[in-house]
């Protein structure tokens, strides 16, 4: 069972963490079942990453986590439930464990974790705030938020996170500030689609970002959510780096990074900044929308 929590950077040295599973996570879904493009697309490919692959990848992580002194939990085996993308169950602010309130296909995946997060400082947003962790990154006394109206909410599966949320963020935590910012969607072209904020933006220990500018409805987003970077700290992905996820990836420390092997340019120029990158192989978990961030939920990270 988990007793501490604490995250105040998305950077922070990284104590403990819970790490998705896939092994028991049913077989290739109908296409109208599938809630994102990108698992659309693998579908009808017919290339749908068998659970023993996605579960090998996940276990690549894990010990990749442990051999950099990471504390590693993993949810409660669901029969036939897809438990692989852990972040979209919760998320830490501070040392407040946030609840998310997740589109209702993926409601039961809570149940994977709860065993293990019995007893923490918690919150859960009330009924009419929908949001997901990949649409919530901290930089200390700022959230980062990825949103869409009430109008995209409505019509798109693959938007997350209402504007509601907002508001409920900041009257939960005071001391911090709120940043807003709305994404594109679109249920069916992967070119056209961010699935969550974390799918378009990093920030980085050493006050670099990883961005895909053309994932923000509109340019105010893009300047907002840049606001604190100089143009020389910004990496600019693109579309096709994009698609494949180049931001979604999982600090260990300031200065340390787990990537995917197959982003050599942004690999390059992390390396080229300071950063120690390790590497592993993600690309069957990419296959199904989501990738490092999206597949972890870290619990405790040490001010650094």
């Amino acid at each position: 069972m988990v007793s501490n929590l604490g995250q105040y950077h998305e950077w922070d040295k990284l104590a403990s963490i819970i790490i998705g599973s896939a092994l028991d996570s049913g077989s290739t879904p109908r296409e109208e079942d599938c809630y994102d493009p990108t698992t659309l697309s693998t579908v009808q490919l017919g290339i749908y990453p068998k659970h023993e692959l996605l579960e090998q990848q996940l276990n690549a992580l894990v010990q990749t986590l442990k051999s950099l002194d990471v504390k590693v939990y993993r949810p409660k085996n669901l029969p036939q439930v897809d438990q692989i993308f852990a972040r979209d169950v919760g998320f830490v602010i501070q040392d407040v464990l946030v609840r998310s309130k997740m589109i209702e296909d993926r409601a039961k995946e809570w149940e994977g974790v709860q065993d293990l997060l019995q007893g923490i400082k918690s919150v859960t947003p009330p009924s009419d705030v929908l949001i997901e962790g990949g649409d919530v990154l901290i930089v200390g006394d700022k959230l980062y938020v990825g949103y869409c109206d009430e109008a995209t909410i409505s019509s798109f599966k693959t938007a997350r996170t209402n504007k509601k949320s907002l508001l409920w963020l900041q009257k939960t935590f005071p001391d911090i500030q709120v940043v807003g910012v709305q994404l594109i969607k679109d249920d069916l072209d992967v070119t056209k689609n961010v699935l969550h904020l974390d799918c378009a933006f990093m920030p980085l220990g050493l006050g670099h970002c990883i961005i895909y500018k053309e994932g923000f409805y509109t340019a105010e987003d893009y300047r907002k959510i840049t606001a604190d970077y100089p143009m020389e700290k910004i990496f600019h992905v693109s579309q096709e780096e994009a698609i494949l996820l180049a931001t979604n990836l999982l600090s260990i420390d300031r200065d340390c990074i787990v990537s995917d092997k197959r982003f050599t340019h942004v690999n390059k120029w992390l390396e080229s900044n300071g950063y120690d990158i390790h590497l592993v192989d993600y690309s069957a978990i990419g296959k199904l929308g989501g990738l490092l961030r999206c597949s972890t939920l870290p619990l405790e990270r040490q001010l650094v």
